[in-house]
């Protein structure tokens, strides 16, 4: 997922240069290149402090909002 998220900003700044939405396309294009190089340095960092192949063994921990249970009750409605 590093870098999905760089990519379908890329790939959809096309279709709002079609449509118009010029400066949006811009800023997408602009949050793609930050997401990039803020990657890039998280990575920079981790191999700094030799800790890059533990990073990848770990997993998300669980959410810690309260109103998770809340909302998946009301989901299961």
């Amino acid at each position: 997922m590093k870098a999905a998220l760089a990519t379908a900003l890329r790939e959809s700044c096309g279709y709002l240069h079609d449509e118009g939405w010029h400066q949006t396309g811009q800023l997408m294009t602009l949050a793609a290149d930050e997401i990039d190089r803020l990657n890039a340095r998280i990575r920079e960092l981790e191999t700094a402090r030799g800790i890059a192949p533990e990073i990848e063994s770990l997993q998300a921990p669980d959410p810690s909002n309260q109103n998770v249970a809340l909302v998946a009750a009301a989901a299961r409605r």
